[in-house]
């Protein structure tokens, strides 16, 4: 009896330590036992349990219905990537660049400070999550910094040319250099990883942002000084001399403001070809930018698309339920009525994927009329909004399943609604339909807070089918981090960059496409090496736990 007992001990502490990718190496009779004893496998996976839905609600017993089942997490995987494109299109973008405006950044400090950090915060999650606990995270951290410099800074430069500042280039490719010789030296120096150098590595990122901002001040203390020595030249007698310095002065000075403001571009951007006098209005992206060049790009103007319904003797409630079904159309019927085949493919695909969005998380794009406002819509999704978010952190924090997937749970969440129910009925009573209220900046909050969970969600999901696919068709631990992973991780970074730079802010994107990769060293390692016990252990044989 008590050897009986000794035996179910061991096998109960087994399981405890075994790591569910071990799955992978048995019989397909006993995964399905396996992968439900386990408990890493609950550990690592996010919202639904992969390998119970694969051994145990599908029951695979082969190795063809095992690459089916892969192909069909293959399609999966292309799904999430198109939801993060819906997400940074519709939602991220917009939001960052009112954001950039209303602080008074320049297009490479947002681009180095709001956007990179946009773009890599989910890799900052997902590193601290159970999956990578025991990942090579400098591999994967190094691979993804240079997938994204690589994949994202080359198809910037394909796809617009522009001119960027030679001194912020060089000032951020000095600092990704002195990251990574940092973290080699922390590696080598030692056969653990103290809490003390993660943190001084974490650190170099804010260090970082400071001189990003003691550079600006002092850009904008240099066009002063440019301005008080136009103004002294202007008084001056007229010479040959005196215009020859005013107008490069004036050359500077129009270089250095360019460096110094950002605007929202109209979705009507002129461009002349090269060899022509054509001039064509430019709809999409579809023609070859190596051969067009911006002749001029009209800057919108927020209050004529705030105020373009707006008609005091208007009822406040006009059109209330008809704007409301129109704004939860999933697709744009004019984008419907001059589409090819093709894109209406994509559109009823895109479909369900838009509408869950629109119904939780609010547009704020000053490029749309009423800037995107709806009213009855803004006013659920003052209750929907916050009540999912905490659902969702709620799930992914306590990491339970009930037949492989997530418990949602309303324990926590429901006490949002004393206070965003009576908000939701002010605003209602307050508000008109032709028009947005002053404070409708403010759901910049909800829509970011919420686009940015759904990334981070949609990343962490992409983590883990990445590996599923990888660990099905045999591949290396370490080729999996330097390639899959780094791939799964960079993959919302381009495709966000990407976007930006075919709506005209190529420098941007650039800048994001610099300042990520030193987010992803410093502080995507130091802070998750700073948690992780197994990384400061004596001879710990590489940068994640044993």
């Amino acid at each position: 009896m008590n050897d009986s007992n000794d035996l179910i001990n061991l096998a109960g502490s087994c399981y405890k330590e075994m790591s569910c990718f071990s799955v992978m190496e048995v019989d397909f009779e006993h995964r399905c036992q396996l992968t439900m004893k386990v408990k890493h496998c609950n550990y690592i996976m996010n919202f639904f349990n992969y390998f119970e839905i694969m051994f145990c609600e599908i029951d695979i017993r082969s190795k063809l219905e095992e690459r089916i089942i892969t192909c069909l997490f293959g399609i999966i995987v292309i799904f999430l990537m198109i939801m993060i494109a819906h997400l940074v299109d519709k939602y991220i973008e917009p939001a960052l660049k009112i954001i950039s405006m209303k602080l008074y950044m320049s297009e490479y400090v947002a681009g180095v400070t709001l956007l990179s950090l946009g773009n890599s915060f989910a890799d900052l999650i997902v590193n601290l999550m159970p999956i990578r606990d025991h990942a090579p995270l400098y591999t994967i951290s190094l691979s993804n910094a240079l997938a994204v410099i690589l994949l994202s800074g080359g198809m910037i430069c394909f796809l617009r040319p522009f001119k960027m500042n030679g001194h912020s280039v060089f000032r951020d490719l000095l600092f990704l250099m002195l990251a990574g010789e940092m973290t080699v030296y922390i590696i080598f120096t030692e056969t653990k990883t103290t809490k003390l150098e993660s943190i001084s590595l974490a650190l170099l990122y804010p260090i970082y942002l400071i001189i990003i901002f003691v550079d600006q001040n002092l850009l904008h203390e240099a066009i002063k000084t440019l301005y008080k020595q136009i103004d002294e030249l202007q008084n001056e007698a007229y010479t040959h001399r005196r215009k020859g310095l005013i107008m490069a002065k004036l050359k500077k000075l129009h270089e250095l403001e360019q460096e110094t403001r950002i605007v929202v571009h109209n979705n009507s951007i002129i461009y002349r070809y090269n060899s022509s006098n054509l001039e064509l209005y430019w709809r999409d992206y579809r023609k070859e930018m190596s051969n067009w060049e911006i002749r001029n790009i009209q800057k919108l103007d927020e209050n004529i698309t705030r105020n373009i319904f707006y008609n005091f003797n208007n009822p406040k409630n006009m059109f209330l339920f008809e704007e409301f079904l129109r704004a939860l159309m999933p697709i744009n019927i004019v984008d419907w009525k001059f589409s090819g085949w093709f894109h209406r493919t994509f559109l009823i695909i895109v479909s369900p994927i838009a509408l869950f969005c629109v119904i939780f998380i609010p547009i704020v794009d000053y490029r749309q009329d009423k800037h995107g406002w709806s009213k009855l819509l803004n006013c659920t999704q003052i209750i929907t909004n916050p009540l999912l978010c905490f659902v969702l952190i709620e799930a992914m924090y306590k990491n339970s399943y009930t037949k492989r997937y997530p418990v949602l749970s309303f324990a926590n969440a429901k006490w949002t609604l004393w206070v965003t129910v009576p908000l939701a009925i002010l605003v209602f009573v307050q508000s008109r339909t032709d028009r947005p209220p002053s404070y409708h900046i403010f759901f910049l909050t909800l829509t970011v807070c919420a686009s940015m969970l759904f990334l981070i969600i949609c990343a962490t999901e992409l983590e883990v089918l990445f590996c599923i696919i990888a660990l099905v068709f045999h591949m290396t631990e370490d080729f999996v981090a330097a390639c899959i992973r780094s791939m799964a991780g960079a993959l919302a970074d381009v495709i966000f960059n990407i976007h930006l730079t075919l709506h005209g802010y190529e420098k941007m994107a650039f800048a994001a496409s610099l300042a990520a990769p030193i987010f992803l060293i410093t502080v995507c390692i130091g802070i998750p090496c700073y948690f992780n016990a197994g990384v400061q252990r004596p001879e710990s044989s590489h940068w994640a736990g044993p």
